[in-house]
Order: structure tokens, then sequence, then C-alpha cells
């Protein structure tokens, strides 16, 4: 019965820790997942500015594992290089001493004080941010519950002889490592493999020695995750999971060597207590020392390696060789990381890099199906309609994802900036519609009735003139996805009286250049006509987009995501269009 209470205690309370951990991150990713994507602008700015921005958003997070995650999937996407991760993954090592170092606290005299007022901000705060307060208050009682109980449920092992004996039989470093690195590879997070062993040392039961080769076997440990994560990923993300466990066991090969002098010194710049004696002194010295040593091992590595991210990156890209694969036009969505689900921001951030894609897939069949419908031939509509197909799946992927971000977080303050994206992938999906099944079907009708339209529509300076604009409207709409503009997009929408004027001139161009009194002349004015109704309503759409983009402006602050080249074919055209220019003034029906 003691045994089974012993485990029932020990077990609740690891389960009250990782639940309190994960509601503190939670709360933490709501604070300051809106902040993370200006942190992550300015990593390419010096190695050292890397290194800080990744121990700062661990500390935002309180797990290194997820940063890590992170950045395999920034990676992976192309968001970022390996040189700039690895300082990151240094950084982030360094970042998740601060939980360490928060659990060695023995603030359970505080522990109800934080329960307390952590439940009644969450039930009665009106603002947001007090009810995450309230979470971090609520997180950081039942973490320090947590360890409490643990405590509680290894006491009795201070009079348990064969326990004791085991404990210092881990004074063999490769005994303590395996055990933390197994444990922590199961849990998956360092953060409660530290939180048992300072829960045991809290009694006395660990000896600093043992806890430093758990530490170590616990760094060794949490590269597991980040390993998995790259599992179908490109090279690059796989590189980024290499670097990561290259990182921890350099440290854990050159302390393992070094523990019994490490020890000495940790025990040096540790907090003592001499008025105490024996096992009362070891466990009120020792939860301390240990937090000590995980803060002195991660700072020291990270300050070692921080010169050598070169070669870092090289050795890395020797064990997982590969160059990116051209990129292909494809339905398959290249920024789109379920990932990223748990942070409704870089969620936002990766779905509005995806719709940028897709408003350049989308303008570019929109410009080659206004060509096909005056001058095209069968082979041209199959290829577009291929095209079509790719960015119809692009769009639903699209979509799939906004939907499981609102199931996953219905109530996200993103949630304007996440109605502005649906709205800019519906009208980009109607843009799309209109391209490739009423341009196409004018296409259709042309070859089937043998129309000839180029012969009219190259005479007619209003009707292309109507079409440049309309065309170059829908160019700068697409544009503003990736970097929204208030003022530019103001100037699409006010532009809607000039675009209508135009269509007006050219209809009545296109008729009287059309005598009506044949067959063909008949046809042939039907389907100019329809083409102009056309790009009329490509016009109407490139209005949504832009007002959809400033209203994403408006709620998201006008932070863009960081700027990423766009990949490109094989046969060098780019990879969100064919190679097709982004100006206003190119004309849509330019062969």
């Amino acid at each position: 019965m003691f045994t089974v209470e012993m485990f029932g205690l020990l077990l609740g309370g690891l389960a009250l820790f990782l639940f309190g951990l994960e509601l503190l991150t939670g709360a933490f990713k709501a604070i300051a997942g809106a902040r993370l994507q200006t942190w992550l602008g300015v990593l390419t700015a010096s190695r050292w500015r890397g290194l800080l921005a990744g121990a700062g958003i661990t500390a935002a997070l309180n797990s290194s594992t997820i940063t890590t995650v992170l950045l395999v999937g920034f990676v992976s996407a192309g968001l970022m290089t390996l040189a700039q991760a690895i300082p990151m993954i240094l950084g982030a090592n360094v970042g998740s001493t601060v939980t360490a170092q928060l659990v060695a606290f023995n603030l359970s005299a505080a522990v109800f004080y934080f329960l307390g007022g952590g439940f009644l901000l969450r039930a009665f705060a009106k603002r947001e941010m007090a009810q995450q307060i309230g979470n971090v208050l609520m997180g950081l009682g039942l973490l320090f519950f947590g360890i409490e109980l643990m405590g509680q449920a290894t006491g009795p092992l201070r009079d348990y002889q064969p326990f004791i004996a085991a404990m210092q039989d881990m004074r063999n470093p490769l005994l303590g490592i395996l055990i933390g690195a197994v444990f922590t590879a199961i849990v998956q997070s360092s953060a409660a493999t530290l939180a048992v062993v300072i829960a045991l040392a809290g009694q006395g039961l660990v000896p600093l020695e043992a806890g430093i080769a758990i530490v170590l076997g616990a760094n060794a440990g949490t590269c597991g995750t980040t390993l998995l994560a790259a599992i179908g990923k490109p090279p690059e993300a796989l590189q980024v999971a290499l670097v990561h466990l290259m990182f921890n066991l350099f440290g854990v090969l050159v302390f393992i060597l070094i523990i019994p002098w490490f020890a000495e010194l940790v025990r040096w710049i540790s907090p003592v207590a001499p008025e105490l004696q024996g096992v009362a002194r070891l466990a009120a010295e020792t939860p301390r020392q240990i937090a000590n040593a995980h803060t002195l091992f991660n700072v020291s590595s990270a300050l070692l390696l921080i010169g050598f991210t070169g070669r870092l990156e090289h050795w890395a890209q020797r064990l997982a060789p590969g160059k990116p694969a051209a990129w292909k036009a494809s339905g398959e969505p290249r920024f789109l990381d379920r990932a990223m689900l748990a942070m409704p921001p870089l969620a936002v951030a990766r779905i509005q890099l995806e719709l940028s894609v897709l408003g350049e897939q989308v303008a570019e069949l929109t410009q080659q199906s206004a060509a096909v419908a005056i001058s095209g031939e069968e082979q041209d509509i199959a290829k577009l309609l291929e095209q079509d197909r790719q960015a119809d799946q692009l769009g639903a992927e699209i979509l799939s994802y906004i939907g499981s971000l609102t199931e996953a977080h219905p109530a996200a303050p993103e949630g304007r900036e996440i109605v502005a994206l649906t709205l800019l992938a519906a009208s980009l999906d109607a843009t799309r519609e209109v391209a490739a099944t009423s341009l196409l079907g004018i296409a259709r009708r042309r070859l089937a009735e043998g129309v000839d339209l180029r012969a009219l529509h190259a005479a007619d300076a209003v009707a292309a003139r109507f079409y440049a604009a309309a065309g170059g409207s829908l160019r700068q709409a697409v544009a503003l996805i990736a970097a929204p503009d208030g003022a530019a997009a103001s100037r699409i929408v006010a532009a809607k009286a000039d675009l209508e004027a135009e269509a007006a001139a050219a209809r009545d161009s296109v008729m009287a250049g059309l005598p009506l009194s044949r067959a063909s002349e008949v046809a042939n004015f039907r389907l100019s006509n329809e083409m102009i109704e056309q790009f009329n309503e490509i016009a109407r759409l490139s209005r949504a987009i832009a007002k959809a983009t400033r209203e994403l402006r408006a709620v998201g602050g006008g932070a863009a995501p960081p700027p990423v080249q766009a990949p490109t074919y094989q046969d060098g055209t780019s990879a969100a269009g064919g190679g097709g220019g982004g100006g206003g003034s190119q004309s849509p029906l330019a062969p």
C-alpha cells in the first residue's frame, strides 16, 4: 500500500506539474505570441542577436522543444536559413534554464494564492490580457503544487535503504545520463525531468553529481522531439534537428569528463545552509545547485559554440546532404505547418504567406486565360486547366488550415485577422473561377463557333486599355497580401468609378466596331461583351481583395510576414505565377 500510494502521489504530482506547465506555456503564447513575428524579424542582424532571440522566445514559451520544432518549420518553409537558425538553437537551450530556476524556488506557501488569484481572474476578468494573466498564475500554482506532491511522495524514501543505495550508484554519470535521456524522451519535456530531480533533491535524496548527470541526459533526450518533427520535411529541416543534437551531445561529452570539478564550481556559486547538517542540508542546498548547474551548463555550452556556427552548419549539411528540390507548380502548400496551429499569431502569418503565393498564381492564371480567350488553342486551354486545378487545390488547403485554426482557437484574439484571411481566400477563389470557367469558356465558344477575336481586339485600344486597367488592379491587390498598405488599398477601392467608366467605354467601342450585319459579327460582339463583363467582375474582386488586406492591416498592426523569395521552376519561371510581372500597366492579353 505504501508503494501504491507513493507512486500515485508521484504520478499525480507529475501530471499537475505538466498540466501547469502547459497552461503557463499557453498563456505566454497568447501574451507574447503577437510579438514573436517581430522577434523573428531581427534574427539576421547577428549571431548574438539570434542567440538572445532564441533565449527570449524559449523563456516566453517555457520550452526549448517548442522553439526548435518551430525552427524546423521555418527552415523547411524557406522562412529562415540554417545559418540563421543555429544561434537560435543555442539560445533556446539558454532560455530553457529559466524554467529550471523557477522550479527550484520553494514557493509552496504561495501555491494556493496563485491558484485562487488565477481562478478569480479566469472566471471574472473581462479583458483577454487579464484572463491570460490568470492562466499564468494558475499554471504557476499547479506547477508548484505538483512539485510539492512529488516531494511528499518521495519523502519516505529518505529511510528506504535500497533507494538510497541506488542514488549513490547514480554517481556513475553514464547511468544518470541514460535515465535522464530516456525519461525526457518519454515525457517529451526536459522541464519535467528537472522537476522530478529537484523534488527528489528537496528531500535530500539526490547528490549533486547524480543530479548533474541527469541534467546532461535531459538535454540529450529533448532532441528526440526535434528529430521526430523533421521527419518528412526537406533536408534543411533535418539539418536543424541535427544541429540541435550535435550541440547537446557536445555539451554532454565535454561536461561528463569534468563532473566532479563542475560540481565543486556549482557549490561555490550557489547559496549554502551551514546551520543545517546531513540530509537536511542536502535538501536545502541541492535543488538550487541543480538549477544552477543546468543554467551554467547551457550558457557555457552556448558561449563555447557561438563562434563555431559555420562549422555546425557544415557538419549538419554533410550529415544530411541534399539540395532543395526545384519547386514545381503544384497545389501543395509551402508554408502551412500544422505545428503552427498551436500559436495563432504565427499560423496567421503562415496563411498570409500562402495566400500571397495563391494570389500570384491566380493573377497569372487570369492574365494567361484572357490571352487564350482571344487567340489560344485547345492545348493552351488544357495547360491552363491544370494550373487551375493546382490553384484550386492550394485554395482548398488554405481554407482547411484556416478551419483547423478556428476550431483549435475559437476565441483567439486574432479572430478578425482570420476573418480577413478567409475573405481573401474566398475572393481569390472567385477570381480563379472567373479565369478558369468564364474566360476559358469564352475560348471554347470561340473555337467552337470559329470566331476570330484577334483582329478586333488588336484594333480596339479602348477595350485593351480597360483589360489592362482591370488586370493591373488585380496585380496591385495581390501584391498587398504579403505587404498590406492601407493607402494603396484605398486607391484600388477608390478607382471603382474610373474602371466602371472604362468598362462602359469599352462596350461602346466594341459596339461601334461591329455593325452586327452578319452572324459572325453577332458572335464576335457577344463574346467581346462577355469578356468586358468578366473583366468588370475581376475589377470588383480586386477591390474585395484590397478591402480584405486593408482590414488585415488594421487589425494586425500592419506587420507583414518576413520576405520570402519566390522559388523557381526548373525552366526559370516563378513558382508564384510562371514568370508574369507584377506591373499594373502590363496588358493581361499579352502573349
